[in-house]
C-alpha cells in the first residue's frame, strides 16, 4: 500500500468519524430539547393539579 493510498484511507476514516460526531451532537441536542419540553409540561401539569386541588373543599 502506497503512502497516497494510506492517506486516502485515513482521510476516509477521519471524515466518517467527523460525520459520526456531528450525528451524535444532533442526537444530544434533540434529547436536550425533549427534556426541556418535558420539564415545561411537568411544571404546567403541576400547576394545573394544584389549581384543581385548591378548588376542593377543605376537610
Amino acid at each position: 500500500m502506497t503512502t497516497d493510498e494510506r492517506l486516502d484511507r485515513l482521510t476516509g476514516i477521519v471524515e466518517a468519524l467527523a460525520a459520526s460526531v456531528v450525528a451524535h451532537d444532533n442526537q444530544i441536542d434533540a434529547l436536550i430539547k425533549l427534556a426541556e419540553k418535558h420539564a415545561r409540561e411537568m411544571a404546567d401539569l403541576r400547576r394545573q393539579w394544584q389549581a384543581y386541588l385548591n378548588t376542593l373543599p377543605k376537610q
